[in-house]
């Protein structure tokens, strides 16, 4: 049979481990054809060029010095590529095998066809809507740039723009397809002089469309085969602006190919129209900043309006003051909160909101001492402080809470030890096996591997660090039974079309999906790259060991041990006459041995009651390194044990490196605020 020969053309822009992605699932094409791959590196900064020369040496790369834009860098490939065919590939897409036989075999079966495009899915398995469209013309436009698209999406009026009142699992002769993956012959692309180079990024593919409309040809969306689109991952990157690049586009769009026909008052409606659009899109990229803003003003109107009456009635300082008061002392800590980036990049950070709400406090105190005309009362400062303090840390810890029930989209945080997400592993092979071990050793991940599902079980139960629970066919039943909230594939055993089908299956559980390329210690999601390898140790200077945390942690020690010594007294007199305690030798920091005393019992909080007394001296801590025994081999303790550590709360089989490699990461990261969040996460877990 002779077959057609494919060229892929990819733009990359500091992507490489979606890039990495994206080329392996393009190797394991089952297309028996000639397949060669064009990617054109448009200046990027993160060693792009060279991971494609060392990792798929038969890829030809091009290395522009600038970044010359989409359209005129798939235009570059072009000249080069020597193939029938022209794929136009997102460096952030995952193809199915069968992706490129369906695009050849539908393009000869059907001779009217100029360009087709696949069934496009986002990360979290939702159709892109970009996938199908229509031209922006100004009644198709109208119904988008109001908003109505998304309220009326089945109406044929006002879905037009994404063609969302279409079946999605038919294929249609459409306008436009997405930019993210291209399919037609090179000489239909050379003919009509590929992309228009006056479109920097954005714009481009819908204005090819309307060239090759205009030729005389038809566009397909084919949703016999389908892609995932990591969608905006070069743009991160853009030394622009994203949103502004993309509407000037739809002007340069408008006005190259409809403005001549259309009135003065036309045109100035659409160039209107695509202004408050604009303006709409910005608001909505900075909506987390603005609602945190909202929620914290809020929090300290709230402390004063609930303390005022305590001292007055009617609230006459707001009264008498003509609102001043309590506005300034809103300003004062939003503007504090500024400055430890609680409104940029530390939006949901709760140390750094206890910090900024207590610096805002002494800053109340300082401004009323100089304005005394505002020292209304010193109670109620302080008791609106102590309010700020308890709800502006509290309402970021329910929103993490609520992160890691799938409620809300996850802000990325440098760790997450009390909230952490159920996740399952599907594929129970060698990969995904050696993939759950790798995250057991990321306390950072913020990943509570639950299980296991496969196509069937190999192996045996007692090798996996967690349970096999079922079936893929019953996938959607054991998501639901164990609260499942994010997925990991395995490419170990699982086809890039298993993977797709099966988010396709459970879009509607609105899960977050992560895959790992082959052999790789990276997890690939939407809007992240995350390093799930071993961390290197060497020439660290770990924090448990400055002068300030060994004080905080010892006088933290001291005080609730002691707290709790004394709440628990008359039990721990009843359990000591009814029995004496056992004496027990541990292993301490540096290899040191402790003598600690436990009760006899059953349950293991009476039997480790008297441990308290060995974290009030100081032989042990609140948390800290694993408990072990005397008798065993001296495990060289780089900290004290504690009550409970991260080895406690780790929902994986551990052995003793793991414990180390916990220990190591602890000592590293040690602040006040990770050992209340793991003494949390043990009650939590008991």
């Amino acid at each position: 049979m002779n077959f057609d020969s494919v060229s892929i053309l990819i733009v990359n822009y500091n992507v490489k481990e979606y890039l990495g992605n994206c080329i392996d699932s393009i190797l394991q094409s089952d297309y028996n054809g000639e397949i060669e791959i064009v990617v054109v590196d448009n200046h990027s900064f993160d060693g792009s060029d060279e991971f494609i020369h060392d990792r798929f040496p038969n890829v030809k790369v091009i290395k522009n010095s600038e970044n010359l834009g989409f359209g005129k860098a798939v235009n570059q490939a072009a000249k080069v590529a020597t193939n029938d065919y022209l794929l136009i590939l997102n460096p952030d897409t995952v193809i199915q095998e069968d992706t490129i036989a369906t695009f050849v075999h539908y393009m000869k079966d059907h001779p009217e066809a100029g360009l087709v495009g696949p069934k496009i899915l986002n990360p979290d398995g939702s159709l892109q809507l970009t996938c199908k469209r229509s031209f922006p013309t100004p009644g198709v436009a109208l119904p988008k740039l109001l908003g109505l698209s998304k309220v009326f999406p089945k109406s044929k009026w006002a879905g037009k723009y994404n063609l969302t009142y279409l079946n999605q699992e038919e294929v249609h002769s459409v306008d436009a397809v997405s930019g993210s993956c291209m399919f037609l012959q090179r000489k239909l692309f050379t003919d009509i002089g590929g992309f228009d180079e006056q479109f920097f990024m954005f714009g481009e593919d819908i204005d090819l469309c309307y060239r090759i409309k205009e030729s005389g040809k038809e566009i397909y969306y084919v949703p016999r085969t389908k892609i995932i689109h990591y969608r905006g991952e070069s743009v991160k990157f853009a030394p622009y602006d994203s949103i502004n690049a993309f509407y000037n586009a739809m002007i340069l769009f408008y006005g190259k190919h409809f403005s001549k026909s259309q009135s003065i008052l036309s045109r100035l409606g659409i160039r209107f129209g695509i202004i408050i659009r604009q303006s709409v899109s910005l608001i909505g990229e900075l909506k987390s900043q603005i609602i945190s803003v909202f929620l914290d003003a809020a929090v300290v109107l709230f402390a004063f309006l609930v303390t005022i009456p305590i001292k007055f009635s009617y609230y006459d300082p707001i009264t008498m003051s003509n609102g001043i008061i309590p506005t300034v002392y809103i300003l004062f800590w939003l503007i504090v909160g500024s400055v430890f980036q609680l409104y940029g990049r530390f939006i949901l950070s709760y140390t750094r909101a206890v910090i900024s709400s207590l610096t805002g406090f002494f800053v109340v105190v300082v401004f009323t001492f100089f304005f005394k005309q505002y020292a209304f009362s010193r109670l109620i400062i302080l008791v609106a402080s102590g309010i700020v303090l308890f709800l502006i840390p509290g309402w970021r810890l329910i929103g993490h809470y609520f992160m890691s029930h799938g409620f809300l989209y996850r802000i990325k945080d440098r760790h997450n030890i009390l909230f952490t997400r159920k996740t399952l592993v599907v594929g129970a092979d060698s990969e995904g096996i050696r993939i759950a071990k790798k995250i057991q050793k990321r306390v950072d991940s913020g990943l509570a591997i639950i299980g296991f599902v496969d196509e069937k079980l190999t192996g045996r139960q007692e090798d996996f660090p967690a349970p096999f629970l079922g079936l893929i066919d019953d996938i959607r039943d054991i998501i639901k039974t164990h609260r499942i909230k994010e997925i990991i594939f395995s490419k170990g055993t699982l086809s890039n079309k298993k993977i797709v089908s099966l988010m396709d299956y459970t879009k509607d559980l609105h899960l977050t999906y992560r895959m790992v390329p082959h052999q790789q210690d990276i997890l690939i999601g939407k809007a992240s790259i995350e390093e799930i390898g071993e961390l290197s140790f060497i020439q660290i200077e770990y924090s448990l060991f400055h002068r300030f945390h060994r004080l905080t942690k010892r006088t933290f020690d001291i005080i609730f041990a002691g707290i709790l010594l004394i709440l628990f007294s008359p039990g721990l007199v009843f359990r000591i006459f009814q029995g004496l305690p056992q004496k027990m030798y541990f292993w301490g920091e540096s290899g040191k041995t402790i003598t600690a005393y436990l009760f006899p019992s059953d349950s293991k909080f009476v039997h480790e009651l008297l441990l308290l007394w060995s974290v009030f001296i100081g032989d042990m801590s609140f948390v800290g390194a694993s408990l072990v025994n005397s008798s065993e081999d001296n495990p060289d303790l780089i900290c004290k044990p504690g009550l409970t550590g991260l080895g406690r709360i780790q929902k994986l089989s551990s052995d003793s490196d793991d414990y180390q490699h916990f220990d190591h990461y602890y000592v590293q990261n040690q602040n006040i605020t990770l050992d209340i969040e793991i003494m949390l996460k043990t009650v939590l877990s008991l």
